[in-house]
């Protein structure tokens, strides 16, 4: 069991990092009984200090309905150590209905799993090889990038996360692409 610190060098529970985000601690100092106590606090800051990030590469492409539904089974991307995000794209010029729908699809892997990876896109007809790869920031701060990270340095990896919102291209040029606010939906005022 690791060593409390004395009260003097304590910090404020609220800059540990398994502090829960709300209201506590009151203007009083009172917290409610569940929350987590200051061993508990240091002791899952040095679990979360010790775990071992892996260094990772990803490549961005677009597939097709029929091969996203074998990219992202969870034994299939287990076996060929990868994982990925995946965003739907908006019906229109590069994506259609049914196995015509497109994904853009972000693939992270560490560099030693290259050819395998590239064997299991293969697989389903997408030449991984032909795409840019890119190295991952070690102290990247995006939330999906840093679990991949971490998971891939634990030895868990094959995991697919889906963007929940449809993603629509605008060509250059196009009024809404020079919207900072980016494309709207046509009935996006009924979602307001």
């Amino acid at each position: 069991m690791p060593a409390v610190r004395g009260r003097i060098g304590r910090k404020p529970l609220t800059e540990y990092q398994g502090w829960p985000k709300g209201i506590y601690p009151m203007s009083d100092g009172w917290v409610p009984p569940c929350y987590p106590k200051e061993e508990d606090l240091i002791a899952y800051e040095e679990k979360m200090n010790a775990r071992k990030k892996s260094t990772l590469v990803k490549r961005h492409l677009c597939v097709k309905e029929p091969q996203i539904a074998q990219l992202s089974k969870k034994d299939f991307a287990q076996k060929s150590e990868y994982s990925m995000l995946a965003y739907a794209m908006a019906e229109g010029e590069y994506s259609g209905e049914g196995d015509d729908r497109s994904y853009f699809v972000i693939v992270f892997y560490e560099p030693s799993k290259k050819s395998k990876v590239e064997r299991a896109f293969k697989s389903v007809d997408v030449e991984l090889a032909d795409y840019e790869q890119v190295v991952v920031d070690p102290d990247s701060k995006m939330e999906q990038e840093e679990k991949f990270m971490y998971a891939h340095g634990a030895g868990d990896t094959g995991e697919c996360i889906f963007g929940e919102y449809e993603y629509q291209v605008v060509p250059k040029g196009s009024p809404e692409y020079n919207d900072p606010w980016g494309p709207t939906h046509p009935e996006g005022r009924f979602w307001e």
